[in-house]
């Protein structure tokens, strides 16, 4: 409901004129990121309701790694720069050659949700920046990592992250962060296509954290 309540709040101080012309602007910004947070809420409660009826299977294709960069950078700038982040993005030589079987349409959705969280954890961070990284292991293997520079997750909520309606606490607010949706779809839709999925939390020289890391593994298509 949040999305929602603070759509209609924000509209309605606009609807009565209590809003300066100062503030109108930052209004407007509000309730287009907030619609744009409700419409990726509702994607993902159709994409998991659609895949636990059995209803939806991947449309697996054989995509270029480099192509498919380029997309989700397309997909998620506006996404991490509307919420004044920085968006990075490192490519590994070769992986960009590569070539993976994978739906693009899946992979999208799962990259906004690994993006969106990312923000969620790290929005009180110093460093206020989304890290793409992607390369490749031992010619077998493409990951493409997400990761943030806030707190990092607890021991505790990362072995329970990916179950379904789980929703971890921000240690920094003590708010329950998500819908607990999010992350278990990404887990279901990557176990789908044939891929994995791991988290850590990076770590400075001095061991302490730096950053929740979610991985993702594709194996890579030799081709004949």
């Amino acid at each position: 409901k949040t999305p929602l309540t603070s759509i209609r709040m924000y509209g309605a101080i606009l609807k009565q004129g209590w809003a300066s012309e100062e503030k109108k602007r930052s209004y407007y910004d509000f309730i287009y990121d907030e619609s744009e947070r409700l419409s990726r809420l509702i994607n993902n409660v159709l994409q998991l309701a659609r895949m636990n009826r059995n209803e939806q299977a991947p449309e697996l294709s054989l995509c270029n790694v480099q192509a498919l960069v380029k997309e989700i950078q397309s997909k998620i700038t506006s996404q991490v720069e509307s919420a004044n982040f920085k968006l990075t993005i490192e490519v590994v030589e070769p992986a960009d050659d590569a070539t993976i079987s994978i739906d693009s349409d899946w992979l999208m959705q799962i990259m906004i949700n690994l993006v969106d969280n990312a923000v969620k954890f790290s929005a009180n961070a110093e460093r206020r920046e989304v890290l793409l990284s992607v390369k490749q292991q031992d010619k077998k293997t493409v990951e493409l990592t997400v990761s943030d520079f806030g707190l990092g997750i607890d021991k505790h909520h990362m072995k329970a992250i990916f179950k379904l309606f789980y929703r971890s606490e921000n240690e920094l607010t003590r708010d329950t962060v998500g819908t607990g949706i999010g992350l278990s779809l990404v887990h279901q839709m990557v176990t789908s296509m044939g891929g994995k999925i791991i988290v850590k939390n990076r770590a400075m020289n001095d061991s302490r954290s730096t950053g929740a890391a979610f991985t993702i593994t594709f194996p890579v298509v030799i081709h004949s």
